[in-house]
Formats: structure tokens, C-alpha cells, sequence
């Protein structure tokens, strides 16, 4: 299966989708113009990876801003891992946010109330150093 890699740009997050390396990952900001255009690869990619998913997937969560229309986009996503849990498949989601960004935990929290996906809330505390260093 083909990797997926989008990298990002001031309105938009980086992606990484890799199955063969195990990696999948969205950081950045996500407030693109278009959400549709720009998660529609995306959704696709992860439509055709839970036919035959590794053995344990991890989506890491490093989103320091998204926007009401990528929210929809992020449970979209949320909602494709969790279709690998209820199939039997290991999965969980690793919900990283600033360490005073309390909306974000809550919002990570918000999800992980509506869904049947474990979430670990990982806080850090230097913002986009950090991000752009695990790139």
C-alpha cells in the first residue's frame, strides 16, 4: 500500500499515512479553505487500509489548532479507527496537546467519550519546537 504524505502549510496539517513503516500521524493546524478537497485523500487511503489493517495501529493526534469544519473531518477519521477496534483489530488514538491548551484536552476527551477507541492524552510543553523536531 502506498504511503500518504501531505505536508503542511499555514492552514493546513501535515499528514502522514504509512502503513509499511507503521505511521500515522496528523499535526499542524487544520483550517484549510477547502476541508472536503483536503481530507478526501485521506479518507480514502484509510478506507482501503482498515480492508487489511497491521497488526496494531496508532493514530497520533498533534493538532495545535483545528476549526470547526476539520472537526467533522477529525471524527470522520476517529470514527474509521474505530471501525478496526470494533472488528477486533488493536487500535488506539494518541491525543498530543499544549500543556495549557485545555480546550484541546477537553475536546480530545469529547471524542473519546463518543467513541470505542482507547485515547491516551499525552501533554508537551513547547508547542511547535517539539513538532517540527519528531518530524
Amino acid at each position: 500500500m502506498r504511503r500518504l504524505i501531505i505536508k503542511d502549510v499555514e492552514s493546513s496539517p501535515t499528514i502522514i499515512l504509512d502503513k509499511d513503516r507503521n505511521k500515522f500521524e496528523i499535526s499542524g493546524n487544520s483550517l484549510p479553505e477547502d476541508v472536503h478537497e483536503f481530507y478526501a485523500p485521506v479518507f480514502e487511503w484509510i478506507m482501503e487500509y482498515i480492508k487489511q489493517p497491521n497488526v496494531k495501529t496508532e493514530l497520533i493526534i498533534k493538532l495545535m489548532y483545528f476549526n470547526s469544519a476539520s472537526t467533522k473531518a477529525i471524527l470522520d477519521i476517529l470514527t474509521m479507527i474505530e471501525e478496526l477496534v470494533l472488528n477486533g483489530h488493536e487500535a488506539k488514538v494518541l491525543w498530543n496537546y499544549f500543556e495549557i491548551d485545555e480546550d484541546m484536552l477537553s475536546t480530545g476527551k469529547e471524542l473519546a467519550g463518543v467513541l470505542k477507541v482507547p485515547f491516551e492524552f499525552i501533554p508537551f510543553t513547547d508547542g511547535w519546537v517539539r513538532l517540527a523536531e519528531e518530524r
